[in-house]
């Protein structure tokens, strides 16, 4: 019987197999007779002691294959930084009706409505705390002044108030403060609007969760500025612009858009469906008027349907979705 090799090496393996390797080296390469690589258009043998990365996988596809376009599968990505999407063509553009839109917003208002009063009450107390402050620091930053006159039925007295440098300085700070605010309130409230658009459940959270505000800030800042220079000429322009850019807040939070952006997709929805956008433009402003006649009470219904219609007619028109107003 033969004895068990004492060293490791010393006794060769049975088979006609490669030898084992020399102590502390690799493989050496296959002897002859081996089995040869695979044909053409894998990857070569390896070459030397020790095999390439990757030596005997799959190969990639033979040449002029076409390869898989990027992200296959899967939507194709945004443009980077968010970018400007500019609306569909007119004729892949569903069609819009006033009339589905106010039933959309009224179905979506009574399935959703503790979390849209809720939070319909707590931004207007908000707004409205920060306006009359605004007007309080005013008032006490500027002094008042008292004129009289004779007149023929009597002594009549009458008070003005003159703006200082502190008054100005006050007024900027304010402007800015309000700005600021109305902007995390806007990006927040239409953020939990899209949310409901997207058929996705809400609660009283989904309204404070604001996005992409700095984008809204500005953007409010130039439909400002272009809404006021439009309105000391003639009027008519300003309300242009508010019509055109009506949709700019919705578009800018949907679509990440920056603020120059934001505009142009306004303008561009607005351009291409002027008489839808100015009928649900009206019919929001209505329910906002209605609503601040009802001892500014009501505006606890119409302020979320109005904002409703806003969105709905924003996806339609933008060629967007909405989910059912069943859901």
């Amino acid at each position: 019987m033969t004895q068990p090799p004492s060293e490791p090496g010393e006794f060769p393996p049975p088979g006609g197999y490669p030898p084992p390797p020399p102590p502390g080296g690799y493989p050496p390469p296959p002897p002859a007779g081996y089995p040869p690589p695979p044909p053409a258009g894998y990857p070569p043998p390896p070459s030397g002691d020790y095999p390439p990365p990757g030596w005997g996988y799959p190969p990639p596809p033979p040449a002029g294959y076409p390869p898989p376009p990027p992200g296959w599968g899967y939507p194709p990505p945004p443009p980077p930084g968010g970018g400007y999407l500019p609306p569909p063509p007119l004729g892949n553009r569903p069609s819009f009706s006033i009339g589905d839109a106010v039933s959309w917003a009224w179905q979506k208002f009574t399935r959703n409505a503790v979390p849209l009063v809720v939070a319909t009450l707590i931004f207007g107390l908000l707004l409205g705390v920060l306006s009359s402050l605004s007007g309080l620091l005013q008032q006490a930053v500027s002094p008042e002044t008292f004129t009289a006159y004779d007149t023929a039925d009597g002594l009549i007295e009458t008070s003005s108030r003159s703006l200082t440098g502190g008054g100005i300085a006050v007024l900027i700070l304010l402007t800015i403060l309000q700005l600021v605010v109305t902007a995390v309130v806007a990006a927040a409230y239409f953020g939990g609007m899209l949310d409901i658009a997207n058929g996705q459940p809400v609660s009283v959270g989904s309204f404070f969760r604001p996005r992409n505000v700095v984008s809204v800030m500005l953007a409010a800042l130039l439909v400002g500025l272009l809404t006021a220079v439009g309105l000391v000429l003639c009027i008519l322009p300003g309300v242009v612009v508010t019509v055109f850019a009506w949709f700019t807040t919705v578009a800018i939070v949907d679509r990440n858009l920056s603020p120059l952006d934001g505009i142009r997709a306004s303008f561009g929805i607005a351009k291409s469906n002027l008489g839808p956008v100015l009928l649900a433009w009206l019919t929001s402003l209505v329910l906002v008027v209605v609503g601040a006649l009802l001892c500014l009470v009501g505006l606890l219904v119409t302020a979320p349907l109005a904002y409703l219609i806003q969105v709905y007619a924003y996806r339609r028109l933008s060629g967007g979705s909405v989910s059912p107003a069943t859901v």
